[in-house]
């Protein structure tokens, strides 16, 4: 995780924010503690539905992702199961 995205952050809210499983649970924390996240936080802890990749795990399509420092970071939406990548 970019150590910029984290600047203003409590170590409690940084322990909290390694803990969330996807974007959703990221934003969600952020709005929990009051933190006004930054153009470029927001855009770090913006995901979606990636249709072309499928979870190595159940072969679920519903996949969330989060993309830090050039490296994607999956989450399946069916079973949780968690994966990376670098994205070239």
């Amino acid at each position: 995780m970019k150590k910029e995205l984290l600047k203003g952050l409590t170590d409690e809210q940084i322990k909290k924010l390694k803990e969330c499983k996807n974007s959703e649970e990221m934003l969600a924390l952020a709005k929990e503690e009051g933190v006004e996240l930054t153009d470029e936080q927001l855009e770090a802890v913006s995901g979606g539905a990636c249709v072309d990749v499928i979870c190595p795990e159940c072969g679920a399509l519903s996949i969330g992702y989060v993309k830090y420092d050039g490296v994607l970071y999956y989450n399946c939406k069916r079973c949780g199961h968690e994966w990376s990548e670098v994205d070239d």
